[in-house]
């Protein structure tokens, strides 16, 4: 057993949920309007879109086990300086950039250490399930904390956030204590032998419309989502609470976004992509069907919504298999992956002022019929298949 490939992929997993959710719920509670939050957000997608040009040049700076030090002790650092500069707006969205900057680079370090050094076969199970362990305590244990730390400081938002952070910050120190410690010595990767280019296949531009627009419309829902379960019923939310929050989303939604990703994978296993990719893009339909519904009736009951997110997270886990088991086809692998970034980045992007403009329900109605470019993204990759099968 290895102690520190558990610890290195829940570190992995750990800031993405600060960045891409925490962030997003502590903006709006501290007053920011959705429009300038799901802008904000998005740019902390930039380095992932980018990571296709600069990937190749970590490793030669210096060895993996150096950056994942060195990443972990500056985002103890910047968790900590985030704390005191809450109140500060520029400082804030200056230091958060440089955090998802961190969280790439660490991200990256961490991926090619582990490749780097040989693991069982059962040691891929072991860094996935970490990681999913981090989005449960990131995205349920950390904002039932926060919700609990508000109502102890009689609803002092900036000062639980504060704690919130101070806490983070001491983590991840610990976690680069931890690490200087257990992380074995730096070994010599094949990264600096080169990427062989392979020939240009028929109809790339067909991959390319699929990876960037597959996932668009259930990006805009996802980000939106997050605040539409916590607002107030007179903006037309829901009025969560982040315990609530935490539990419906960070405990019920990703269990079942595990199962529908596990149920998918299984699925393109026994039947292949070719077969699977229609039924899996009606799946993706589906969490925009439950938005629509939830912003129209606006249930009161906890159980409801929480039905609602059981089977979003559930039919997106087994809509995005596809995606996921197409990306690992593709030869072009790192390009896809700052593809899908990109899809991320300008979901988020345009759902922040659509959704100012237009409200929670026309949004959500608007988010459906923009799944047509799922669809028709499905249709361009099956000829893709065809043309190059």
């Amino acid at each position: 057993m290895t102690p520190w490939l558990s610890s290195l992929y829940f570190a992995k997993g750990m800031p993405r949920v600060v960045i891409f959710v925490i962030t997003l719920l502590m903006l709006r509670q501290m007053g920011l309007d959705m429009r300038t939050c799901l802008c904000g957000v998005s740019v902390m997608y930039l380095p992932w879109v980018l990571k296709v040009w600069w990937k190749p040049w970590v490793g030669k700076a210096m060895n993996y086990r150096q950056w994942i030090l060195l990443t972990q002790f500056l985002l103890a650092a910047a968790f900590g300086f985030l704390a005191c500069s809450l109140s500060v707006e520029s400082v804030m969205w200056g230091l958060l950039v440089l955090i998802s900057w961190l969280t790439a680079l660490h991200n990256v370090a961490a991926d090619e250490f582990s490749r780097s050094h040989p693991l069982a076969p059962h040691h891929s199970i072991v860094q996935e399930l970490f990681r999913k362990f981090a989005l449960v305590i990131g995205q349920g244990v950390l904002l039932v904390v926060a919700g609990n730390l508000q109502i102890f400081y009689r609803y002092d938002m900036l000062y639980a956030w504060r704690v919130l952070f101070y806490f983070l910050s001491g983590f991840f120190m610990f976690l680069f204590i931890w690490h200087v410690w257990t992380l074995p010595g730096a070994r010599r990767t094949d990264e600096e032998q080169g990427h062989s280019l392979p020939e240009r296949q028929h109809g790339w531009y067909r991959a390319v419309f699929f990876l960037l627009f597959y996932t668009f419309s259930q990006t805009m829902v996802g980000k939106v989502s997050i605040l539409f379960l916590i607002d107030t019923f007179r903006n037309g939310g829901v009025g969560l609470s982040p315990q609530e929050f935490g539990f419906v989303m960070g405990i019920v939604g990703i269990v079942a976004l595990t199962f529908g990703g596990f149920l998918g994978r299984k699925a393109v296993r026994r039947f292949g992509l070719y077969h699977c990719l229609m039924p899996m893009t009606l799946c993706m339909l589906i969490p925009c069907v439950v938005y629509v519904a939830l912003s129209y009736w606006q249930p009161e009951d906890l159980l409801l919504v929480g039905a609602g997110v059981l089977v979003d997270q559930l039919a997106y886990g087994l809509g995005f298999a596809a995606y996921l088991s197409y990306l690992k086809l593709t030869h072009y692998r790192e390009c896809g992956k700052s593809l899908m970034a990109l899809s991320l980045l300008l979901g988020c992007l345009v759902s922040g002022p659509l959704v100012y403009a237009l409200g929670y329900n026309a949004f959500f109605v608007l988010s459906l019929a923009l799944s047509f470019l799922t669809i028709l993204s499905s249709l361009m990759l099956r000829k893709h298949i065809t043309l190059n099968s």
